[in-house]
């Protein structure tokens, strides 16, 4: 007998990471993790590892979009994630084929950079990315970093946020892990204010993924029909998570463990536990 699906299902449009701590990789554990069905469309092949990028490949646009297309064609899509984009042709091409899908909501990862600090995408993206997705966007998720390279004309996060949703981003959440302060602060913000101040406890060392992990997140969880505000919570609550409970795979950056519900030591104190290197 053929069972119905029972999961809601997410696109994602992003890069292969053959580490697995990022990207395409990183979105698919994320919406298995939070029970969806995760769909997926290659937009550029990198070469690295958990210390840094080393290089990439472009797809070709006409390829993007024939991906895209096919499931989106064939599935009922509840939400769309978008990642690593490092060509205007790709941004063109997935900006067009969102034109015919309005009403799914959209989250982008404004990928411009790796973790480990190499540039992914070139000065006139940025441009592209503003002008082709920004108005589409229902959440865009910088880190600070990101977010002050999006809005250079602000003097302060608050201004940022205020920025990206001036370009017609309907929210921004900008993350706080490259800040110098005790606690890792979000902030949301939405109808030209700032929403919500999120706080959350500062772990120790350096992650790998966590911005593709916290973006599919919240797709995630609007795709099981949260409203932003409580999809944004489930979202920050499900990366802190994943990033207390990460892991060393490599020479470089800790994996967050987008499964870390399934360990048998998930309910003890992740303080003290393997999340700790």
């Amino acid at each position: 007998m053929q069972a119905e699906n029972p999961f809601p299902a997410v696109l994602s449009i992003a890069g292969l990471d053959p580490s697995g701590g990022a990207g395409i990789a990183a979105d698919l554990l994320t919406f298995a993790s939070m029970g969806v069905h995760g769909c997926a469309a290659l937009s550029a092949l990198t070469v690295q590892d958990t210390q840094d990028v080393k290089g990439f490949v472009s797809m070709d646009p006409t390829d993007v979009a024939a991906q895209a297309r096919a499931v989106l064609e064939d599935i009922p899509i509840r939400a769309i994630k978008l990642g690593m984009l490092p060509s205007i042709g790709i941004m063109e091409a997935v900006a067009a084929i969102l034109m015919d899908y309005p009403d799914i909501p959209l989250v982008l990862d404004p990928v411009l950079q790796a973790g480990g600090g190499g540039a992914l995408v070139e000065e006139d993206l940025r441009d592209a990315m503003k002008t082709l997705l920004l108005p589409r966007c229902a959440l865009v998720t910088p880190n600070s970093l990101e977010a002050r390279q999006l809005a250079p004309e602000a003097d302060n996060l608050e201004a940022a946020g205020q920025a990206l949703l001036a370009l017609g981003a309907d929210h921004v959440l900008i993350t706080g892990g490259h800040e110098p302060t005790p606690e890792l602060e979000s902030l949301l913000f939405h109808d030209s204010r700032l929403l919500e101040r999120y706080a959350q406890p500062r772990l120790p060392g350096q992650y790998h993924g966590t911005g593709c992990t916290l973006s599919a997140a919240v797709a995630a969880a609007l795709a099981h029909g949260l409203d932003m505000r409580n999809a944004v919570e489930e979202a920050l609550a499900f990366t802190h998570s994943a990033v207390q409970f990460a892991y060393r795979a490599g020479l470089g950056q800790l994996i967050p463990d987008r499964l870390f519900w399934a360990r048998d030591d998930y309910d003890i104190d992740p303080q003290s536990g393997p999340g700790v290197h």
